[in-house]
């Protein structure tokens, strides 16, 4: 997995390449982590190049998306594949992340 993050008009933009699963898990908890607070709370997390993951990454993204509630943000993601898309669907994550095509519209839900 490599996670990458940038600012961008206030807003945490976070790109995932790869496998998110439990060897993994920490390091990508840590990173949305710090992309929250980078972000003030927003973050696009761009999941166009992200193959697989496991329900030790669906932890660390409830624990950042909890982080960024508290914050006042939210997360919000993007270029999402059926397979992941449907792992978000089954776990029940579509009820409080936003899904968009692109980062575009991503960006411009959270207010860019």
């Amino acid at each position: 997995m490599e996670i990458t993050s940038r600012l961008s008009e206030g807003v945490a933009l976070v790109s995932v390449v790869g496998r998110v699963d439990s060897a993994v898990a920490r390091d990508w908890e840590l990173g949305l982590v710090a992309a929250v607070s980078e972000g003030g709370g927003r973050i696009v997390l761009d999941c166009g190049e992200l193959s697989y993951m496991s329900s030790a990454g669906l932890r660390g993204l409830l624990v950042a998306s909890k982080k960024a509630d508290a914050e006042g943000g939210q997360i919000a993601v993007c270029r999402v594949s059926d397979r992941i898309l449907e792992i978000l669907e089954v776990s029940g994550f579509v009820l409080f992340l936003k899904v968009f095509d692109t980062v575009e519209e991503a960006c411009s839900a959270l207010g860019n």
